[in-house]
């Protein structure tokens, strides 16, 4: 009865269940709240109103007393036969019930993920299925396939420096999901939907953003409020150029947006929720 009612599996379709569920949670409360002695509970105010209302106050006696029995042979035992005749009735259905509600809580627990996808790559460290960015609107944020671009960034314009000639590239936005980083090198490897890419930061950049960040809670105790971004399943959106290989996170100062963003929310609609600060405040670690 208390995984039904916490599952809320309990039907209330009528006026008798109503009242046999309000019954049971009242019986709860006079074991927990009300227990006196091993014969009688001693009823508080919120108890005798409660009996007043059901009209089974003639039970009460010496103004405050509830004979233990009495009230569960009279009035206790006959509301739940509402709930055992529907139970007798029903119970192979209401098992299966209870049991995918209680599978998808632990599996939503321990995956602490929305869909099967983003678990893969938590556990697993790759997808099995499909990639979680593969439906995402990819012309509607730049997005471009890594492996389409040039071996070497394209030349956009160029400027004079000091009797140099100084060449401006023009930037590519990819996005990923992270599968591996390396702290010496500054680099992090993130998944794209075409295939794997390593992507090179500058060192006090990629610093910035591989910290963990915390903050002493009102227990005393220190509390993770923001993890690396580049985690494992972390998905990053990088702007930068390709060189060979490996994707060269850059920005200039004339460029529009960020050169780095984190993916927080993907919508059925191919729409992405993107955030390019970290947690104002807290205790930054290396971690």
């Amino acid at each position: 009865m208390s995984s039904l009612i916490k599952y809320k599996l309990l039907p209330e379709d009528t006026d008798k269940q109503i009242m046999a569920r309000r019954v049971f949670e009242f019986n709860r409360y006079l074991k927990a709240v009300c227990k006196d002695t091993a014969s009688f509970y001693k009823l508080d105010t919120r108890a005798i109103n409660f009996l007043v209302e059901i009209g089974e106050d003639n039970l009460i006696e010496e103004g405050t007393k509830l004979d233990q029995k009495i009230w569960d042979k009279k009035v206790y035992q006959p509301w739940m036969d509402v709930f055992r005749d529907w139970i007798s009735e029903n119970k192979t259905e209401i098992l299966e019930n209870l049991n995918a509600v209680i599978f998808k809580e632990d599996w939503d627990k321990y995956t602490g993920k929305n869909n099967l996808s983003a678990w893969e790559m938590e556990v697993l460290c790759f997808y099995y299925h499909s990639h979680e960015l593969k439906d995402i609107n990819n012309k509607k944020y730049g997005f471009a396939d890594f492996f389409a671009l040039p071996q070497e960034p394209e030349v956009d314009r160029n400027f004079s420096k000091g009797g140099k000639t100084i060449h401006i590239y023009k930037l590519n936005t990819i996005c990923g999901t992270c599968i591996a980083k390396n702290k010496t090198k500054s680099t992090v490897t993130i998944l794209t939907t075409t295939g794997p890419v390593e992507v090179k930061f500058r060192k006090e950049y990629f610093s910035l953003f591989d910290k963990q960040i915390s903050e002493k809670g009102s227990d005393g105790v220190k509390h993770i409020v923001e993890k690396s971004w580049f985690n494992r399943g972390s998905m990053i959106v990088v702007m930068g150029v390709r060189q060979g290989d490996n994707f060269i996170a850059k920005k200039y100062a004339s460029s529009p947006g960020h050169q780095l963003y984190k993916i927080d929310e993907i919508f059925d609609d191919g729409t992405i929720t993107l955030r390019n600060t970290r947690y104002q405040g807290g205790i930054e670690e290396d971690v």
